[in-house]
């Protein structure tokens, strides 16, 4: 009995101690966080800005306006950007071109901002083909697409494969899978995207990306910790790589794109 009392003695000891600590967290000033990437597949280019929030009011990212951006490449050539919308930039009649490179300029709420990117030599896609997946633990039924194409022997390379179907007017997927020629420079290449699976019929489109090294990295560092989205979030927990210059977050990627299709057929 006496150890019963002292037992329940403690417990009251110490729940009566037990105090509610408030931790304070220092503010943070918000921070400029600028999307954008140039390509050699259309003529323009979209630059998305917004502002870093409070960890404790994670509700939306707030837009960015009235910037000025400019985007310049070495031959002196000068493209000034429109806000179509609130946040949201579009420069036009760029003639993206590789090995060209290109200065981002962008000046907001009195600070400037500088990014630099190069467009990489565009690698063509030779073929496409397609083998057909049984059932198995890993993997669904259906058809898995294969890219075929020349790795240039004079670069370091840097790839990204996307695919989609375009019968459903899908888009093409987040992808995380991102590549680098260290093992097979100046090889033929097969590269296969497993994770989605096709059926009979489909016509399947396959974009191969020509990164620059900075997108790249950027892509490196970001999808572990975003899941392989690839904007900037809410609840991204780390700061991936950026080309950004004064405490900019986000990133100003370069890539060329190679497209072709193929339609998934019995015989193939």
């Amino acid at each position: 009995m006496k150890t019963i009392l002292i037992f329940f003695s403690l417990i009251i000891l110490l729940t009566s101690c037990e105090n509610v600590i408030e931790i304070e967290l220092d503010y943070m000033k918000p921070k400029l966080v600028i999307e954008g990437v140039l390509n050699d597949f259309d003529n323009q280019c979209n630059i998305k800005l917004s502002k870093t929030t409070d960890y404790f009011n994670q509700k939306t990212n707030p837009t960015v306006s009235d910037a000025v951006i400019t985007l310049t490449d070495n031959a002196g050539t000068v493209v000034k950007f429109n806000e179509i919308e609130p946040g949201n930039y579009l420069g036009e009649s760029i003639q993206a071109k590789s090995h060209i490179n290109y200065t981002l300029s962008i000046l907001s709420e009195g600070d400037k901002y500088v990014a630099k990117a190069t467009i990489p030599q565009r690698v063509n896609i030779d073929s496409l083909t397609c083998f057909y997946n049984p059932e198995s633990i890993f993997y669904e039924v259906g058809y898995v697409v294969s890219c075929y194409f020349s790795d240039p022997e004079e670069a370091r390379n840097f790839y990204r494969l996307k695919t989609y179907n375009i019968n459903d007017g899908t888009k093409a997927k987040n992808s995380k899978e991102l590549y680098n020629d260290d093992f097979y420079n100046g090889n033929n290449v097969i590269l296969s995207w497993s994770n989605n699976v096709y059926q009979q019929n489909d016509t399947v489109v396959v974009e191969l990306y020509s990164l620059d090294e900075q997108t790249y990295d950027y892509y490196k560092t970001l999808f572990p910790i975003s899941g392989g989205t690839e904007m900037m979030s809410l609840t991204t927990p780390a700061n991936p790589n950026t080309n950004l210059s004064n405490g900019a977050l986000g990133y100003f990627g370069a890539y060329t794109i190679s497209r072709d299709t193929i339609i998934i057929l019995p015989s193939n």
